[in-house]
């Protein structure tokens, strides 16, 4: 669920971690909340350095509890035959991208449940290393940190298990629903209904705050509650793509292949064909007969106009390893959890070794939509909701 683009923090436990931007505002508004509220009233006569220290050392364990929350998700998952593209932390705390859902609600259950239970154990720990610490005379900040790590992991698992969906709690009654009911669609419906009502109660309740003059309280539940609505909205969105993207092979979304530039040419020759004629947004990068990248509008856009006469293709092309390939006839919903809508993403389709095209979120959404206007999600029962990429 990337929000403002970000960065790889490499692979934990055979899962990919990214930072989202976004996230170092939470993470500096933790640390000063903190650093200059919290820790001062709680434990009086140190110098200030030792508060700010105190703070980031709290908020990078705090951090890595979400982590631990999500690995838990991600591990659980993968244990039940799930796929997980990665794990994003954002100004929201994580998220666990899977490229599937789950085929029974008994492995839902437990890959959701893993979550809170690992918050849990992570509140028993730090509470234990609190009791630890102060037995062996280390009171005073190490006791400070470790009883608010420990109130702040229970407090997380609380409010995870609050039945909206996308939170652990929402997911939970998902798959009790399907459970009784034997349709994920209805399951899914009633977890974003029951998310979305939650998210605008806390709009609510925050804009109560609001009028009673608690300024900072009442604009993060408020924020915080339309988040969650929202998230719930386009977590039904993506369902209900997913569904008629299934058993869609690539094919039927793919794009003619546009013809390939030499590598050796210079931007300013490829600007007007094929970008601005053709109006195709990537193209397939030759060099003696062999494909070694694909060009982008983006990377183009990337140089001056007053330098394009004097740079060439290869030198701004993303090389042809670094572009992920997927085969023709993958099925459609298989690659959402690839295709994100405001990064750029872009997949190779390959048939064989023979390079057929280059599919792009573009490409997806179209299908979608033509999809819904043609009425071909009819037989799902929503005419009304269009898919789209999360």
């Amino acid at each position: 669920m990337p929000l403002f683009g970000g960065f790889s923090l490499g692979r934990w436990f055979g899962f990919e971690v990214r930072i989202d931007y976004s996230w170092f505002l939470i993470f500096f508004l933790v640390v000063w909340t903190l650093s200059v509220d919290v820790f001062p009233h709680e434990l009086r006569g140190y110098p200030e350095t030792v508060y700010w220290t105190m703070g980031v050392v709290a908020a990078l364990l705090l951090f890595l509890s979400v982590l631990l929350h999500e690995l838990s998700h991600s591990a659980v998952a993968r244990r039940r035959g799930i796929h997980v593209e990665g794990i994003t932390l954002f100004i929201f705390g994580g998220v666990a991208q899977t490229s599937m859902e789950a085929s029974r609600p008994v492995d839902e259950f437990l890959l959701t449940a893993a979550g809170p239970l690992a918050s849990v154990v992570l509140a028993g720990i730090f509470y234990g290393l609190g009791v630890g610490a102060d037995f062996a005379g280390w009171s005073g900040p190490v006791t400070e940190i470790t009883g608010y790590l420990a109130i702040l992991n229970l407090a997380l698992a609380i409010f995870n298990l609050v039945p909206g969906f996308p939170l652990d709690g929402g997911r939970l009654l998902r798959s009790a629903v399907w459970q009784f009911t034997g349709s994920l669609r209805k399951a899914t419906r009633w977890a974003t209904t029951s998310g979305r009502g939650f998210g605008y109660l806390m709009v609510l309740v925050g804009l109560w705050f609001l009028w009673q003059g608690a300024l900072i309280n009442g604009i993060w539940l408020a924020f915080i509650g339309w988040f969650l609505a929202n998230a719930a909205s386009n977590s039904w969105r993506q369902f209900v793509a997913r569904e008629i993207l299934t058993d869609v092979p690539v094919e039927r979304a793919l794009q003619p292949l546009p013809p390939p530039v030499e590598g050796d040419r210079v931007l300013a020759d490829v600007v007007d064909e094929p970008f601005l004629r053709a109006g195709v947004g990537a193209v397939p990068v030759l060099r003696e007969g062999r494909l070694v990248g694909v060009l982008s509008v983006e990377d183009v856009a990337e140089v001056p106009p007053a330098e394009r006469a004097a740079t060439r293709v290869t030198a701004v092309m993303t090389p042809i390893e670094e572009v992920p390939t997927i085969p023709l006839h993958t099925s459609l919903d298989s690659v959402l959890g690839r295709l994100r809508a405001n990064d750029g993403t872009r997949l190779l389709v390959i048939d064989g070794e023979r390079l057929v095209g280059i599919l792009t979120p573009h490409d997806v959404v179209g299908w979608l939509e033509r999809a819904r206007r043609l009425g071909l999600d009819r037989s799902k029962g929503e005419v009304h909701d269009d898919g789209g990429l999360a």
